[in-house]
């Protein structure tokens, strides 16, 4: 399938300005059966790259957002859960291009177990998260092109 949705967005992406649009035409033929409507005045067409949701999507296919992986790169190991947040925040947006990201984000997440509104002052960065949040960010500087 050549169209990528997500929440009110989407991506139709093609290798040739016929291919471009066939592939046009088809998506509006199936939104169309669906009764979805769409508001032109967003649309941008024959695009050769830009911005889509937080990513870089160019003709080589999609990156990950430069100024999203400094965000992370430049992060120091978080000392309070508020920190912890938008450290969570800011791998979420990259996570779907890190191989099993789930599995070794781990140890951060096991840092929330059992904190609530009311312990958060007990919150705690252990040794273990910093190691993996150091490999991590290895793994974010060195995230190649996504080609999809």
């Amino acid at each position: 399938l050549k169209l990528r949705g997500i929440l009110d967005d989407m991506v139709i992406k093609s290798k040739t300005e016929q291919e471009m649009i066939m592939d046009i035409a088809e998506t509006f033929e199936n939104l169309r059966k669906v009764n979805i409507k769409l508001n032109l005045k967003k649309f941008s067409f024959g695009v050769r790259e830009g911005k889509f949701l937080g990513y870089m999507v160019t003709l080589e296919g999609i990156k990950a957002n430069p100024n999203k992986i400094k965000a992370v790169i430049d992060m120091q190991s978080p000392k309070t859960l508020k920190e912890m947040q938008s450290l969570s925040w800011k791998l979420l947006v990259l996570n779907w291009m890190l191989f099993r990201f789930a599995e070794r984000a781990l140890p951060f997440f096991k840092t929330l177990k059992d904190i609530t509104k009311k312990n958060k002052d007990d919150y705690r960065w252990t040794e273990d998260a910093k190691r993996t949040f150091q490999e991590m960010k290895k793994l974010i500087i060195e995230l190649p092109t996504d080609i999809c």
